[in-house]
């Protein structure tokens, strides 16, 4: 299958993904139908995922040729465009995050510790509702996830301080995150069950918040994580529990 503009893939082009993540292509595999996949380099030396499908991805040059006038190192937003130093190649600092939601195929190939330190590192998208809470990923090993982030008053409920909500949300991604880190190639989870307990008040001058998740037990069916949400100076304000049931892909 072409790149999306129509080229037949060839090992040594230079592309970008749709969240402008760029690579070079180091292998073709044998096509079915048509349906060509291609192996990628990452420029930033991040997780080399499994063989995806050429029709995933643009052509930005071929050889010393440029495709469609692009510019290999200027391949983010118009805004976060820049020219690097001579024999420099983008780093994940020099790159904006980008949200959405990863491909299945990629979801189902690649073990969920490893699905997470790409989204950390920024090979994969983070979730959109990363974007709109503004917490991150930090920190993930097998069973073990911290993320952090700053209340904003914007998250304000009517009685003065941030809403539950906001806790419940960063509680929830540490525990099942937790869980996600254990799990192998070709298995997902849900949700079954989830409980907080409110210490304290969050407000706007709390500062940076940290939710650390850790698994209890995780077993074929069944896994269960708890998770704790602290300040910097370790100061409690929640703690929770969570529940999940394990899927097949």
């Amino acid at each position: 299958m072409p790149y999306m503009s129509g080229e037949t893939p060839e090992v040594g082009d230079y592309v970008k993904n749709k969240w402008e993540q760029p690579g070079t292509v180091t292998a073709i595999h044998g096509s079915t139908s048509g349906h060509e996949e291609i192996s990628i380099r990452w420029d930033d030396g991040g997780l080399d995922l499994p063989s995806t499908s050429a029709a995933e991805f643009a052509l930005l040059s071929r050889n010393s040729g440029v495709a469609g006038g692009l510019d290999p190192i200027a391949v983010g937003p118009e805004s976060e465009q820049r020219p690097l130093p001579e024999g420099e190649s983008p780093s994940r600092g020099d790159r904006a995050i980008q949200y959405g939601v990863v491909p299945p195929a990629t979801a189902k190939a690649i073990t969920g510790l490893q699905l997470l330190r790409a989204i950390m590192d920024g090979v994969l998208p983070a979730p959109p509702i990363a974007q709109s809470l503004e917490f991150r990923l930090a920190h993930v090993e097998r069973g073990h996830t911290v993320f952090t982030g700053t209340p904003k008053f914007e998250y304000y409920n009517p009685l003065g301080s941030v809403h539950g909500g906001y806790t419940a949300a960063i509680l929830d991604s540490c525990m099942a995150c937790a869980v996600h880190a254990t799990l192998e190639a070709g298995y997902s989870y849900t949700t079954l069950e989830i409980k907080i307990n409110y210490v304290r008040a969050i407000t706007s001058d709390t500062g940076e918040v940290r939710a650390e998740g850790k698994v209890i037990h995780s077993g074929k069916r069944i896994a269960t994580a708890e998770g704790r949400l602290v300040d910097s100076a370790q100061t409690l304000y929640a703690h929770g529990t969570t529940t999940c049931l394990i899927l097949t892909l």
